[in-house]
């Protein structure tokens, strides 16, 4: 595959092209995820423009960094880092600057040189790669360089760099069967059961959940139900004392308004909306963005509820609930269509309590624990990556709280 290349001007004696299509996985970096075993090229092509030039080695060579630039409150901080505190009450009002960059993989691969005008190239990628993302405080970034260099006494060397944008993706096509996760609450004289999918698209438009209730329509009644989708913008990292997650900078879009229909009973399921806001507006200062995960940031989402009441004889106060959501996209050249989900799947046997994540959650992290610099899972090697495992904000607890996750069939 060759790409568009300008020759009406004079060029540089070499020229590295890359596909402008983005690089692209699919499904969380762990092991278990059937995806991962597709091996993601990177396609381009080397353009020798110079005759004259007799290239004797050529190598390409792909580099990616993350980084994190900070300043946390030091009350946050573990004692570690913060010991020349000893005012406590400085302690508690200091700010600490943290800056750091890490090496994400650095791969090289020779092309060999036949005396050809171009050579067209497909770059294998390491499979755990975090995607790129830019943010006021965090980085991941990749690139692809290719060295050129000549023989003999008078040897030359042109070095020629290009950006390479990664991207992650939780769902293959619009026609994903996307499970979805039960949920149960009881509070005094209301019951309530919500099914919420795992994952949306931002291409749906919008995040609907299923949601059923059960209340002493002799002391209250269900005025009205507010819905909205919240961005968690988690900053963290690692010490030799294990993983520190920094307070999450929390992001809620606009709510929408649902009501009840006046002669609801126990046995109807509410479609409940709410609008994914994929463009900035007076209401909305920035899009939201998708599910990312990388060693220093993760943004993740929850959708919220409030439940209001309207009661004759007692006050009642609003219900809150949470549920985390994956909010992703889907892979370029998809038509978004349409897509499934299917709260109707058969449920496991076993149900969970609400303040466990739907997907996987890593042991608890200790001192002793060793975190594997790569794929959203926990197992080895030394602490100067963080975890790389989704976490997601528990739900607050209520009593009689159960989960239950619908799985495909």
């Amino acid at each position: 595959m060759k790409f568009t290349h300008d020759i009406s001007t004079k060029l540089p004696p070499v020229v590295l092209e890359v596909d402008p299509k983005p690089v692209y996985y699919i499904g969380p970096a762990t092991r278990e995820n059937p995806m991962s075993q597709i091996r993601t090229k990177l396609l381009g092509n080397v353009y020798f423009n110079d005759p004259k030039m007799k290239w004797n080695r050529i190598t390409l060579h792909f580099t990616g960094k993350a980084g994190l630039n900070i300043d946390a409150p030091t009350s946050s901080l573990p004692r570690d880092l913060a010991n020349s505190q000893s005012d406590l009450q400085e302690f508690s009002s200091v700010t600490t600057h943290l800056e750091t960059t890490v090496t994400l993989c650095d791969v090289e691969k020779e092309l060999i040189y036949t005396n050809e005008k171009v050579i067209d190239f497909g770059f294998y990628l390491p499979p755990y790669l975090p995607p790129s993302i830019k943010t006021k405080h965090a980085f991941v970034e990749y690139t692809l360089a290719v060295t050129c260099t000549t023989s003999g006494t008078f040897s030359k060397k042109q070095r020629v760099e290009k950006p390479v944008t990664v991207c992650r993706h939780y769902l293959p096509s619009p026609s994903s069967l996307i499970p979805s996760v039960e949920y149960h609450g009881v509070r005094e004289w209301f019951e309530w059961s919500a099914e919420v999918p795992k994952a949306t698209a931002v291409e749906a438009g919008e995040v609907v959940i299923a949601l059923r209730w059960s209340v002493e329509k002799e002391l209250v009644e269900v005025d009205r139900i507010e819905f909205c989708i919240e961005e968690l913008e988690t900053y963290r990292f690692s010490t030799k004392s294990g993983v520190h997650n920094l307070k999450p900078i929390v992001i809620q879009f606009p709510c929408t308004v649902y009501h009840p229909p006046t002669f609801s009973n126990s046995s109807e399921t509410h479609f409940v909306r709410t609008p994914i806001h994929t463009t900035a507006s007076k209401k909305v200062k920035r899009p939201i963005r998708t599910h990312h995960f990388d060693p220093f940031l993760e943004i993740s989402h929850r959708v919220k509820l409030n439940i209001h009441f309207v009661g004759s004889t007692i006050n009642a106060k609003p219900l809150a609930i949470e549920f985390p959501i994956i909010i992703t996209d889907f892979p370029p050249n998809t038509t978004a269509d349409y897509f499934v989900t299917d709260p109707l799947l058969s449920p496991l046997s076993s149900t969970a309590s609400t303040m466990d994540s739907m997907l996987s959650l890593p042991p608890v992290i200790t001192s002793s624990t060793i975190i594997q610099p790569g794929g959203d899972e926990v197992p080895c090697v030394d602490l100067d990556l963080p975890e790389y495992t989704p976490r997601y904000e528990s739900l607050p607890p209520s009593s009689n709280n159960t989960a239950t996750t619908s799985q495909l069939v």
